[in-house]
């Protein structure tokens, strides 16, 4: 006997696909397109070229160290010397010292230079002078190796007063000031005589010169005798 079952109360489960009910299916396909996309991302970089050439750059970036005793190098040289042996100097060192003069010779050659010089002999030329310019070289000498010379200036301001004279020995590439010093008892109004002291280098060629000019500086400005711009000389004991 054939029994009717009425299912208009049965209640049925829903159908699962991928963990979700039928109804989202819509849903769930966005979400599928997400994970696909990360999962994608995680393999980077997709082609084998771009994944051999980010391997190539790692190795050279890094950095290889190698010791010495691993190269079958030694890591220390010892040299042992014996005072019984002549060291052995390189021809080309002897060469090298044959070319150059000695500098003993040099000055064995150059010997010291003994003179006196008078600017002037009258004395109203020399005050002649200070009154033009200022100040006056008014005498030099060579002793040994030193130059040592009197200027004299007009001091009538009562402002500071520097005295001195610069001096070269490679024809004014470079140069130097030496000051001078109030002589003492040695100011008649307003003439005051200053004496300086240049020493000169035992390494000068017996050729070489000396040129320089005297000068005072003042708060009322600078002041000159360079021998009518043409400068003193001094030469292998002349003043020129």
């Amino acid at each position: 006997m054939i029994r009717r079952v009425d299912m208009s109360h049965s209640v049925l489960p829903p159908e699962i696909h991928n963990g979700h009910g039928v109804d989202d299916d819509h849903d769930s396909e966005p979400e599928d397109i997400y994970l696909r996309d990360r999962r994608r991302a995680k393999s980077l970089p997709a082609y084998p070229e771009q994944a051999n050439l980010f391997s190539r750059l790692s190795q050279r970036c890094r950095k290889q160290v190698k010791f010495a005793d691993a190269l079958g190098l030694n890591l220390a040289s010892v040299r042992h010397f014996s005072i019984a042996e002549d060291p052995q100097v390189p021809s080309e060192v002897f060469a090298a010292l044959r070319a150059l003069p000695a500098q003993h010779e040099r000055e064995r050659e150059r010997k010291p230079s003994n003179f006196t010089f008078a600017r002037d002999t009258a004395a109203e030329v020399t005050e002649a002078r200070v009154n033009r310019c200022r100040v006056a070289l008014e005498t030099v000498s060579m002793s040994g190796w030193a130059m040592r010379g009197v200027i004299r200036a007009n001091v009538a301001h009562n402002g500071e007063t520097e005295v001195g004279v610069r001096y070269t020995f490679n024809h004014w590439a470079s140069y130097a000031d030496a000051p001078a010093v109030p002589v003492s008892g040695e100011r008649v109004h307003d003439m005051q005589r200053f004496s300086f002291t240049v020493l000169t280098p035992h390494f000068l060629e017996p050729n070489a010169s000396v040129h320089f000019a005297v000068y005072m500086r003042t708060d009322r400005g600078e002041f000159w005798d360079n021998n009518d711009e043409q400068n003193y000389c001094v030469q292998c004991g002349l003043l020129l």
